[in-house]
């Protein structure tokens, strides 16, 4: 497997393929090597290689070493893998997110091995204007060649809505969703009055809509504060927006937390929120329903088809923060029907969303592709 990040990056990205990956050896007996970048973040370096499953998964961090969104770390990214790829005579070669397409493309091009791409959210579906950088239509013209100009054995899309776009490029693809690990976030804490968000502080993540619905509800839930955990590019302009809103007192910015306090966040929120303008399938969206904790999220691509509006959830229109606020107020003004959506939400992912089930839909289209 190719995977373009890992931890200390916290992501959903390499929680799926850590979790697939260990699934596929425990439950199928592959041997995996997942192959992804050396990183270097607040000033420590991470290459050390990792196993899993008993050794049977074994992650192999490629230098050079470099701060994630390093432009030479990322275009190194594309061409380190290969050596490795062609000379191990895998019989399968799965990408994951973005750049690995490369790689990927390239290891079905010079050697026998079969090749999966999964697709695990896309801009193309989702319209323009989310992506705020310069160079954001230099990005979508790559995304569209990796994703629909690329030849793979089989393609995957975590949502049911990417099928239509893949369509008419490829052949065989098919939708496996993300998957969760119930038994994690079975954990002991006491209650809390929380509004959470967890995840990275990225411009589609739209906490800043969050922040503002906040402020129109904080004066009428004076025991009721926001608790946003995660970094990104927007975190400096995110507290600064907190500081203008006179919400230091009501806002704690949490940070990067280890992966033993994450369960802990879920557990203890009043409600979790996440005002995305556009997901793959968010890992966020499944932890908070395995944590039992009740979801207020924005009806958009990626979690729209997953919701089932006052039934796992709250469903608001993108980018509209009144409307964010009136759903707060739902949320917080009627704890028992909040708490049937988490319970509702808690036995939807306990049968549909499990990493075995993942892992058996996968091996399934490994089978398939070498035959």
């Amino acid at each position: 497997m190719v995977q373009d990040d890992w931890w200390p990056r916290t992501g959903g990205g390499p929680v799926h393929v850590k979790e697939l990956a260990v699934a596929l050896a425990e439950q199928h007996g592959h041997e995996i090597d997942i192959y992804t970048r050396a990183l270097n973040q607040d000033g420590e370096s991470h290459t050390a290689p990792e196993t899993f499953a008993g050794g049977k998964v074994r992650l192999h961090r490629l230098k050079p070493t470099t701060k994630y969104w390093n432009p030479l770390g990322r275009v190194a990214s594309l061409f380190t893998p290969v050596p490795h790829l062609l000379t191990e005579d895998f019989d399968i070669v799965h990408g994951h997110t973005f750049l690995p397409a490369v790689p990927t493309r390239t290891a079905g091009l010079l050697s026998n091995a079969a090749t999966v791409f999964t697709v695990h959210g896309t801009a193309l579906t989702s319209g323009v204007g989310h992506d705020e950088s310069a160079l954001a239509s230099v990005k979508r013209r790559l995304e569209k060649q990796f994703i629909l100009g690329f030849d793979y054995d089989h393609v995957i899309s975590v949502n049911t809505e990417h099928l239509d776009l893949l369509e008419g490029h490829h052949s065989q693809f098919s939708c496996v969703p993300n998957g969760v690990d119930i038994d994690r976030f079975d954990v002991e804490v006491e209650d809390r009055d929380e509004i959470l968000f967890l995840g990275r502080l990225a411009p589609k993540k739209r906490v800043s809509d969050l922040i503002k619905a906040f402020s129109k509800v904080a004066n009428e839930y004076p025991d009721t504060d926001l608790v946003i955990v995660g970094t990104g590019p927007k975190s400096d302009e995110l507290q600064a927006q907190s500081s203008r809103l006179g919400l230091n007192d009501r806002v704690r910015f949490e940070g990067r937390v280890s992966n033993e306090a994450i369960p802990c966040h879920y557990r203890r929120a009043r409600l979790f929120v996440l005002p995305s303008v556009w997901e793959g399938h968010p890992l966020t969206l499944l932890e908070a329903w395995a944590a039992e904790a009740p979801v207020i999220t924005s009806e958009v691509e990626g979690i729209a088809e997953f919701v089932d509006h006052k039934e796992t959830g709250y469903l608001v229109p993108p980018k509209s923060p009144d409307q964010l606020a009136d759903a707060l107020r739902y949320g917080l003004d009627n704890r028992e029907e909040t708490e049937r959506w988490a319970a509702n939400a808690y036995d939807l992912v306990t049968a549909e969303y499990s990493w075995d089930g993942v892992a058996e839909q996968t091996n399934e289209i490994y089978e398939r592709i070498t035959e």
